[in-house]
């Protein structure tokens, strides 16, 4: 056969590692696909990115005390160090302007934060402790366009406070 060479024992290798690396990441993609926060319809027919059931306390709350904002990303955790969990929501304020607030479950009643801009795309919320010490800090990334960015948020009793970040001007 014209073109055809064969491969070395190293080249084989070389080949079947390559191979297996490709499988794994498809394998991967798909999984997140299949598995990961999908898109889910809020109680108004919009679709939502969100990882909370639908009747969860909290997002009724946004819900109710948002009338006609579309919840893009949400999350749980605690994040004033109080025992119970709070809901970190990413939300469209307008078609230009995304907007992202906590609502605070203090002793059973719901209180949220002050609003602080929010990427325009492929939002994500992740919660780290970064310094080691209460209360829960979360990293917000995202993109507008080409431009991509991240910032890294604390709540400070009722205010949210942004701590750090790069890019977020950009993508918001």
């Amino acid at each position: 056969m014209a073109g055809y060479r064969a491969l070395s024992g190293q080249g084989k290798v070389s080949l079947m590692t390559s191979r297996l690396a490709i499988i794994c990441l498809l394998f991967c993609l798909l999984a997140g696909a299949c598995c990961g926060c999908g898109k889910q319809v809020a109680g108004d027919g919009q679709t939502t990115g969100i990882r909370v059931n639908l009747d969860d306390k909290l997002l009724q709350y946004f819900i109710s005390s948002h009338p006609g904002r579309e919840v893009l990303v949400c999350a749980r955790a605690d994040l004033n160090n109080d025992g119970t969990e709070d809901l970190a929501v990413i939300f469209q304020e307008s078609k230009e302007k995304n907007l992202m607030l906590v609502v605070l479950d203090i002793a059973g009643e719901y209180r949220c934060t002050n609003e602080v801009p929010a990427p325009a795309s492929n939002q994500l919320i992740q919660f780290r402790d970064i310094d080691q010490k209460p209360p829960l800090e979360f990293i917000v990334q995202g993109a507008k366009g080409a431009n991509v960015g991240f910032a890294i948020f604390r709540v400070d009793g009722d205010k949210l406070e942004d701590l750090f970040g790069e890019g977020m001007k950009d993508c918001c």
